[in-house]
């Protein structure tokens, strides 16, 4: 990571960079968007609202835990990198600031931009030095693919799992079992190279110190509680049509797609691929009915009390200095 001294933090200045990176995004983008569409014109919305009445309220509590222990392990990653800063700061306001940054800035859209501009907000309020904003930052953002890319490849190489014909013979250069194998093989490089180097790499004014393989580790661990619990929600709710590995492998799926798709939340991006993958095994309408109840509990529940909570807090703030 860079050094206290270092003033310039940010990559890709090049504006032929980011108006290529700007383009793959809109392109992606609408890309999505007409695949929604599609999917939309062909559902039968009055049967999908006949079928959210179907949900009990038994459901619906256990999927409130579900949610509440995924959130739980969000607000970990800050705690991890604080470890990894070697810093103190009371647990309280560090998880306050990760449970704040994870509910609103997948909501709004450039979660990466919208959760930077949080994290500084309110560590800023507790006196975190900007040079360790900028490291909390990107550990936290890294932390997801340290956690994704193991998880995936667990997941690819235990279960059997067959891709529908159009991925399997159009787009796929390997099977699931081999791109899962890639994808553990990484891992483990990574956490040879992290278990190695002890000392900061320098570069010019440049420095990267790398996390100790221990923290690494805690980072898969609370990446597989998060979407863990996350997926077991959705799982739950429509009844487990598959194994829960299996299940697991067809989320990851669906949330990557939401993710390089840069609508926020992934809206309709997540929906579209969990309906390809799960109509083989229950109605379109079945799905986007609980689709919508997890939509509503796993993301725009948290985005409003987080809300609430952040104007709570910032009015607070301004009190204590009347």
């Amino acid at each position: 990571m860079p050094r206290e001294t270092d003033s310039d933090l940010a990559p890709g200045r090049s504006p032929i960079f980011r108006r290529i990176l700007s383009g793959l995004s809109l392109l992606v983008c609408v890309g999505a968007i007409a695949t929604v569409y599609r999917g939309l014109q062909e559902t039968d919305w009055p049967l999908v609202w006949a079928n959210l009445n179907q949900i009990s309220l038994r459901q619906l509590g256990f999927a409130l835990i579900f949610v509440a222990c995924s959130y739980g392990a969000i607000a970990c990653y800050d705690v991890l990198a604080f470890r990894y800063l070697q810093k103190k700061l009371a647990l309280r306001k560090i998880l306050f600031a990760g449970l704040i940054t994870y509910s609103i800035s997948p909501n709004v859209g450039f979660a990466f931009l919208s959760g930077s501009v949080l994290r500084y907000r309110l560590y800023r309020q507790w006196w975190v030095s900007n040079v360790d904003i900028a490291k909390i930052i990107a550990f936290t953002n890294l932390s997801l693919w340290v956690g994704l890319i193991p998880m995936t490849g667990l997941v690819f190489v235990a279960t059997n799992f067959e891709l529908p014909e159009t991925i399997a013979t159009s787009f796929m250069l390997l099977t699931p079992t081999q791109f899962g194998v890639i994808l553990l093989v990484m891992s483990a490089l990574y956490l040879g190279v992290v278990g190695r180097i002890q000392k900061p790499i320098r570069w010019r004014k440049f420095s990267l110190e790398f996390p100790t393989w221990q923290l690494t580790i805690q980072q898969v661990g609370v990446f597989a509680f998060d979407w863990g619990f996350a997926a077991l929600t959705l799982s739950f709710l429509l009844g487990h049509p598959l194994l829960f590995p299996t299940f697991f492998r067809v989320y990851v799926i669906a949330m990557v797609a939401g993710l390089m798709s840069t609508i926020p939340g992934g809206l309709g991006v997540f929906e579209t691929v969990m309906v390809f993958f799960l109509e083989p095994n229950q109605t379109r309408e079945d799905i986007l009915a609980v689709l919508i109840v997890f939509r509503c509990l796993y993301y725009f529940l948290p985005f409003t009390l987080a809300v609430f909570a952040l104007i709570s807090f910032e009015v607070m703030q301004r009190l204590r200095k009347i």
